[in-house]
């Protein structure tokens, strides 16, 4: 920066010298001319000597500014277009006085250097935009992306790919490499054939990110990067997308349709067992144990006919069935289901008690019902005999609050996660003696989240078990 703010007066000075000097020897030529071919001395003229060599200085001066100034401004412009932070202490005016002075000798060339100093300010004005916009929706997509070198350096990514891939450490690094933000041999094995074949690759992979603290699962994308005109390929681009959701969603349906086909299959091995069974001894007229079979048979029928229901009823939850929503009177259902459940609690000396009292509100009252069901039933089937059942009715601001709390053994931790997925049971064998489907609580969630509210549960081992359900007033 030093050696240009010398510029202007070096490029004065070197025009001064180099024309005085030259009308000097013009001068002294002319004499030695006239001294040699006229034998006149005109040396002998100090005064007039003296006199030209002032006048000879002073038409230097004006010469060299009227040379020095137009191609000073010339080769500023230059380099402000080429460097601008190398000149701007030499340039005090803007950029449009730069192109409003007088026209000079070389004002042909001051023009061009204008036009070519607006052409660039505005493509640059384009190009900052074109960048900026093209920040902002590659941090918009979901996916991570990451564009690396052909030495797997990486070149650029958005705040999605950073969030998952990279720390803070990381993240001040001026250069990184694919390798030590994702150590993946079969990512970088997928890169580095991309690389290597200039063909796109699409592969998925199982990842651990900063996100949590569970793998997540990833289907990559890897295409090459290549040069407009020679089509060669000079990077690829990676896109990672997400399918952790779709992982489990297809991992929930496969646990589902093997657990359906399960619970199918049980009841019906043994009403067929038994059918056959009753079968040889009508052959054989042996009655005896007739009725015992039949029973069996019913009971599995009748299990049967609860898990059929309970998955036409998740079906038509699951579709999103509309509600037919009207004024409820949460007490008068209460009771009704009671007074259902009567006989199933008396076999266990289970008393049932409803407490509270709150005002009527909007909801689907068939489903309500359903709901408080199937958590008063699990409650009576599965606490011991002699134990009680609470279902308490509350306001809480915009909520109506549903308790139902039972004071038996408790639900152990691990389990309380897990409690509201389909079939998901505790104890297998001893949910099955009681008769349940193992999807009561799986349609109580989705039946809540279809009136906008939500059910929980807290337990702890020897506290008993709590089931709150909140259902929104203003909906």
């Amino acid at each position: 920066m030093k050696r240009f703010l010398g510029f202007p007066k070096r490029l004065f000075w070197k025009f001064f010298f180099l024309q005085w000097i030259a009308f000097n020897l013009l001068f002294l030529a002319i004499l030695v001319v006239i001294d040699v071919r006229y034998k006149v001395r005109p040396f002998v003229y100090n005064e007039a000597l003296l006199n030209f060599f002032v006048f000879s200085a002073l038409l230097s001066l004006l010469t060299s500014y009227r040379f020095a100034r137009p191609i000073q401004r010339v080769i500023l412009k230059a380099l402000r277009i080429s460097n601008k932070r190398a000149v701007e202490g030499l340039i005090e005016s803007n950029d449009e006085d730069l192109l409003d002075d007088e026209l000079d000798d070389l004002s042909e060339l001051d023009l061009a250097l204008s036009k070519i100093h607006k052409k660039m300010k505005r493509r640059k004005a384009q190009y900052l935009q074109a960048q900026e916009e093209s920040q902002a929706f590659m941090s918009a997509v979901a996916e991570g992306l990451v564009s690396v070198s052909l030495d797997e350096k990486i070149l650029y990514f958005n705040s999605q790919f950073a969030a998952q891939f990279l720390t803070g450490n990381q993240l001040q690094q001026s250069s990184l490499s694919l390798k030590e933000a994702i150590r993946s041999s079969d990512v970088l094995e997928g890169f580095e054939k991309t690389i290597r074949t200039g063909r796109g690759h699409r592969f998925s992979v199982k990842l651990a990110t900063l996100l949590d603290n569970q793998p997540r699962y990833f289907s990559v994308s890897v295409n090459p990067i290549r040069n407009e005109k020679t089509r060669e390929t000079y990077g690829v681009v990676g896109i990672f997308h997400d399918i952790t959701d779709m992982k489990k969603a297809e991992q929930i349906r496969i646990d589902f349709v093997g657990n359906a086909s399960h619970e199918l299959r049980t009841p019906l091995t043994s009403v067929k067992g038994y059918i056959d069974t009753l079968k040889e001894d009508v052959k054989q007229n042996q009655y005896a144990q007739a009725g015992k079979f039949l029973d069996i048979v019913s009971r599995n029928v009748d299990r049967l006919m609860d898990l059929v229901n309970d998955l036409l009823s998740l079906s038509a939850l699951d579709s999103h069935s509309e509600l037919k929503l009207e004024t409820i009177d949460p007490l008068q259902i209460s009771e009704h289901v009671v007074t259902e459940l009567a006989v199933l609690a008396s076999g266990k000396n289970i008393s049932i008690r409803v407490i509270g009292e709150v005002p009527p509100f909007t909801a689907d009252a068939r489903k309500v019902e359903q709901v408080l069901r199937n958590l008063v039933s699990n409650a009576v089937k599965y606490i011991p005999a002699g134990k009680s059942v609470q279902i308490r009715w509350e306001r809480d601001k915009e909520q109506i609050l549903l308790r139902v709390i039972d004071d038996g053994p408790g639900i152990p931790g691990e389990h309380l996660d897990r409690l509201f997925e389909r079939f998901y049971r505790i104890d297998k064998g001893r949910t099955r003696d009681a008769g349940g489907t193992g999807l009561g609580l799986a349609i109580v969630k989705h039946i809540m989240q279809s009136h906008g509210g939500t059910v929980s549960i807290k337990s702890e081992m020897g506290s008993g078990a709590e089931f709150v359900c909140r259902f929104p007033i203003s909906r």
